[in-house]
Formats: structure tokens, C-alpha cells, sequence
């Protein structure tokens, strides 16, 4: 079985902890080097807003300021992983709050971003056209709404106002009456979704995760250098449902990450802007840090790489 040697790790340990965001190095350092959670939640702090939202640029791919729900699924998805610490469950009291105070009740849900997000940088996918705004970046209801009903699910002591059961039955509902799928974003939510719900909510969905991820999961490994969904992105790193995936594409995939790594150094995107050049260069040295961390987090969840390293923190 091939793994990340301790040379290439060392070399990767140095690269993350001067070259990533503080959040991406915080979380490393947490994982692999025995670091302080605070260190975490003293970065994520720096992102949330006063409303309780998440923003401040914290998907790289828009720089809006302002709270969204998309910038917020993302905050609670690193929250969730470390919500046994009182400090991250007063963080996810505040994101709530933002959720029930922006809920669309004629969506059912959350549009991903606002009009505001034009004011900034940002990828060409994000533009906000009122037009044909669902078209453009909010073409599927699931994404980040049904991400976001899981938290709400989750954390539900907290809420005031939504019904999170009719909310999780909608979802439900939503999904299963799909038989072909066309938005592997759309799966991811749903999968974070899956991951949080008790087994009465959990179970009526499997399948049909499993035929979204048939349809929709690359194996073509000469392909995985593009923007394509390849096998491990739909496996979490606190998951044991692989939803149909064949456990030779998984270590494929995993050696793919490593030769990746060996032959760079880190995980470069598979995507760029053509608008925003100088801040894209920002950007993509921030995706680097990320798409680096995930990396190293699946290969540290299948026992990849040549190290002690700490154990995950999962809820």
C-alpha cells in the first residue's frame, strides 16, 4: 500500500504552516501537531460576522464581506467537528440565529449568496444576475440548503422560530423524487445532510445518494486533474457510508493524492477566474492550502500516511 512518506510529510508540514491561511494551518497543526482547538475557533471567529453569519471571503471564491448562507454552511461544517467545546457551541448558537433570521420561506430554504457579492472579487460562477439568477449560481435547491437543515437538525436546542422536521421531510422529499442527477454540489450537501441525521431520517436516503454518486462520480483517473467529482470527495472524513464506492477507486484515488503530492508538493485547483486577476492569485494560493489539507485528511482517515499523528475530533 503506498503512503505519504515522513520526508514528504515534513516538507508538506513546513509548506502549510508558512504558506496557508490561519484557518487551513490551524486545523493541520490540530490534526497532525498536536495544536490547541482554540487555535481553530480564533480563526473562524475572524470570519463570522456580528449577525451571526459567516463571510469575510471564507470560500475564497467570493470575497463578499457580508454574512451568506454559503459562507456559513462552511463555517458550521468546521464548527460541527468541534462541537463537544462550549466556545464552538456558542459560535453555532450565533450561526443559527443568522439562519432563522434570513430563511426564505417561499424557497424553503437559503439562496446561496446575495446581490452583494458582485461588490467583490469573485469567480465567474458566482456572479449574482437577478435574471437568471436560479440558473446561475443557485440553479439547486439542496445546495447549501440541505447542508444547512442537517445543522439545524443537529443543533436544534437552538432554534426558535423553523420547524427542522418539516424542513428535513422537505429535503427528503426532494431528493427521492430525482432519478438523474446533474449537480454533484448539490450531493455533497446533501451528504453532509446524511452524515448529521439520526437513522429515521438517514435511512430513507441511502439509495438515492447511492444512485447520485453512481451517476455522478469520475473513474477516470487520467480526468482527475480537471474540475471533476472524483471518488473521494463524497466520502467525509467522520464517514463510514461510501455510498457505492468501490474500495479499489478509493485507494486509487488515494494514490493518486499521494502522487500528487510528491510530485508538487501540494494540491493545486483544477479551476481559475478570468476576471480579478491579481486577487485570483490570492485566491489560488488560498485553495492550495485547502485542497492540501483535505488531501492530507483523507489519506489520514484511510491510514496513509507514515506518521503518529493525532486522532480526528468528531461529534
Amino acid at each position: 500500500m503506498k503512503k505519504l512518506s515522513k520526508t514528504l510529510f515534513n516538507h508538506i508540514n513546513t509548506y502549510m504552516n508558512a504558506e496557508a491561511r490561519p484557518l487551513e494551518k490551524s486545523i493541520f497543526n490540530y490534526y497532525f501537531n498536536d495544536s490547541s482547538v482554540d487555535d481553530i475557533l480564533n480563526s473562524l471567529e475572524e470570519f463570522q460576522n456580528s449577525d451571526g453569519g459567516f463571510g469575510q471571503g471564507l470560500e475564497p471564491d467570493f470575497k463578499l464581506k457580508q454574512s451568506s448562507p454559503m459562507a456559513t454552511s462552511i463555517g458550521l461544517r468546521h464548527l460541527s467537528k468541534l462541537d463537544n467545546n462550549d466556545r464552538a457551541q456558542k459560535m453555532i448558537a450565533k450561526a443559527v440565529e443568522y439562519l432563522e433570521a434570513t430563511f426564505d420561506s417561499d424557497r424553503n430554504g437559503w439562496y446561496s449568496v446575495s446581490s452583494d457579492v458582485n461588490n467583490y472579487p469573485h469567480a465567474p460562477w458566482w456572479e449574482f444576475k437577478d435574471d437568471i439568477n436560479m440558473t446561475v449560481i443557485d440553479y439547486s435547491w439542496g445546495n447549501p440548503t440541505a447542508e444547512l437543515i442537517g445543522y439545524l437538525y443537529k443543533y436544534k436546542k437552538y432554534l426558535n422560530n423553523l420547524d427542522v422536521y418539516s424542513l428535513v421531510n422537505y429535503a427528503i422529499t426532494n431528493l427521492n423524487k430525482v432519478t438523474e442527477f446533474n449537480s454533484e454540489h448539490e450531493i455533497f450537501c446533501y451528504i453532509h445532510m446524511y452524515n448529521v441525521l439520526d437513522k429515521e431520517f438517514s435511512i430513507p436516503i441511502v439509495d438515492t445518494l447511492k444512485l447520485a454518486v453512481s451517476q455522478l462520480v469520475n473513474i477516470n483517473q487520467s480526468e482527475w486533474s480537471n474540475y471533476v467529482p472524483t471518488p473521494l470527495k463524497f466520502i467525509e472524513s467522520g464517514t463510514k457510508n461510501f455510498f457505492g464506492i468501490e474500495s479499489k477507486l478509493i485507494d486509487e484515488n488515494l494514490d493518486y493524492l499521494i502522487d500528487r503530492l510528491d510530485a508538487e508538493g501540494k494540491i493545486f485547483p483544477t479551476w481559475y477566474w478570468d476576471k480579478y486577476l491579481e486577487e485570483w492569485e490570492i485566491t489560488k494560493s488560498e485553495w492550495m492550502g485547502i485542497l492540501t489539507l483535505e488531501a492530507l485528511l483523507s489519506l489520514l482517515k484511510f491510514n496513509r500516511i507514515e506518521i503518529n499523528s493525532k486522532p480526528e475530533c468528531n461529534s
